[in-house]
């Protein structure tokens, strides 16, 4: 039996779906599911229920799950967790593309002076998987893991607000009320897009105000929040942007007194490496960094 194909079972037990779960070992839906069928004629048991929601594990699933989890807490321990006291080797941090470029990446040179024997490898992505990928030592996430072996801590919340630019305000005025906003070009998020919050919440520029069945049209759609704020700096329309932005962007926020959905930012590690040094330093790291 190779321990890969117990890696796949430990994933899609935790996902629960094959699609999520080929997303996040970033092999192929077909490759998968045929690993975890040699599996089960391997342990000569049926391993997993299909249904039309996806799969729950059978009994003897739940039970060689408990048993290949331990086993490879074990090794994710003895792989990861150094001897010394002191914060050295490699750190392998995630989080979604927006945020790593534009507020980790300013940040890690300072880190690297304070802590010069860790290596930092920092995978950026769009959108987050259900649960901490096996690729990440810390995940700074901004949506919560649904697996009950990560920690999750919550270290800061922002807002998304609404904001235009100065040349924009030139020409269209400034909205002073709710109602105006009808009168204005509003930015909106594509259907592609992968955000941390559903689509219909983020675009709440396009609802707030309006019945149900009865929404503003936007003047354009992206799927990239790089692209919306290129969008607004060059005057196309208004949109929403997390509050986080502010220190980045070169545009005036508006009709302050609305209030955009909140968002958590969270760090997300495995229980085992909780007492990791590293671990321990770049938390630290990051809370500090928030605060100010």
């Amino acid at each position: 039996m190779k321990w890969d194909r117990l890696k796949y079972f430990h994933i899609v037990s935790q996902t629960l779906n094959l699609k999520k779960a080929s997303d996040i070992m970033n092999i192929s839906h077909s490759s998968l599911s045929r690993q975890i069928s040699v599996l089960e004629n391997e342990m000569k048991m049926k391993l997993f229920f299909r249904n039309s929601k996806g799969l729950s594990l059978s009994p003897e699933g739940k039970n060689l799950f408990k048993k290949v989890n331990d086993i490879y807490s074990r090794i994710e321990n003895i792989k990861d967790i150094k001897s010394s006291s002191e914060p050295v080797g490699k750190l392998r941090v995630a989080s979604t593309n927006a945020f790593g470029a534009l507020w980790i990446t300013p940040r890690i040179k300072k880190f690297i002076s304070m802590y010069p024997h860790i290596q930092i490898a920092l995978n950026l992505r769009d959108s987050e998987p259900k649960v901490l990928h096996y690729s990440s030592d810390i995940e700074v996430r901004m949506t919560e893991s649904t697996s009950q072996d990560d920690i999750q801590t919550k270290i800061s919340e922002f807002q998304y607000k609404i904001y235009a630019s100065k040349e924009y305000i030139k020409e269209f005025g400034f909205p002073k009320t709710i109602s105006e906003l009808d009168d204005h070009k509003i930015i909106a998020y594509g259907e592609t897009a992968q955000p941390p919050l559903n689509r219909n919440r983020l675009n709440w520029l396009l609802n707030i105000g309006r019945e149900k069945n009865n929404t503003r049209e936007p003047i354009l759609e992206i799927s990239n929040i790089h692209g919306i704020v290129e969008a607004t700096q060059n005057s196309i329309g208004i949109s929403s942007l997390p509050s986080w932005m502010e220190s980045f962007i070169n545009l005036e926020e508006i009709l302050s007194e609305l209030k955009g959905p909140k968002v958590n930012i969270s760090l997300c590690y495995k229980f085992d490496l909780k007492n990791d040094p590293r671990l321990k330093v770049f938390k630290k790291f990051m809370i500090d960094e928030i605060k100010n």
